[in-house]
C-alpha cells in the first residue's frame, strides 16, 4: 500500500485528499519511504511548493536529512528569478524558510544553507516588505 502511494505521490499531491494520503504515509513510514518519495518527486519540488498542498509535502521532506538534501539541491538548481518568486509566494515562502532553517541547523548541510543565502542575498531588500520578510530576517542575520 505504501509503495503504491509513494510511486504515485506526484499525481496524488495534485488533489487535496490525495495530498493528505501522502502526508499520512510520510508520517507513518521510515526514512527509506520518505527518501523514495523525494526521489519520485524530484524535479517537481519547486513547482509543488507554489501550491498549498504541495508545499506541505515538500516541507515534510525537509524534515529528514536524506530527502532534505534532494529538495534543497533542487532549490539551488532553479533559476534565481523562480527562487525569488517562490520566496515571495503565499505557500512557497514556508518551504524556503524551512529549507534555510534546517540547513542552518546542521553542520553537515552548511554548504546547502550558504548556497541558498548566496542565491537569495542580492534580493533580500525585495523580501523585506513582502511575504518573504522572515526569509529576509534569516539572510540579514548572516551578515
Amino acid at each position: 500500500m505504501y509503495e503504491h502511494t509513494i510511486i504515485h505521490a506526484l499525481q496524488l499531491i495534485k488533489d487535496p485528499y490525495g495530498s493528505f494520503v501522502v502526508q499520512h504515509v510520510l508520517k507513518l513510514c521510515d526514512l527509506h519511504c520518505t527518501y523514495n518519495t523525494a526521489v519520485n518527486l524530484g524535479g517537481h519540488c519547486v513547482e509543488l511548493s507554489f501550491k498549498k498542498y504541495g508545499s506541505y509535502i515538500v516541507e515534510k521532506l525537509l524534515e529528514t536529512e536524506e530527502s532534505m538534501i534532494l529538495v534543497v539541491a533542487e532549490l539551488l538548481e532553479c533559476k534565481v528569478d523562480r527562487l525569488m518568486r517562490l520566496a515571495r509566494s503565499e505557500y512557497g515562502k514556508f518551504v524556503v524558510v524551512k529549507a534555510l532553517r534546517v540547513t542552518q541547523e546542521e553542520m553537515i548541510t552548511a554548504y546547502l544553507f550558504w548556497g541558498l543565502v548566496h542565491k537569495l542575498m542580492p534580493f533580500h531588500h525585495l523580501l523585506r516588505n513582502s511575504r518573504g520578510s522572515t526569509i529576509a530576517a534569516i539572510l540579514e542575520s548572516t551578515c
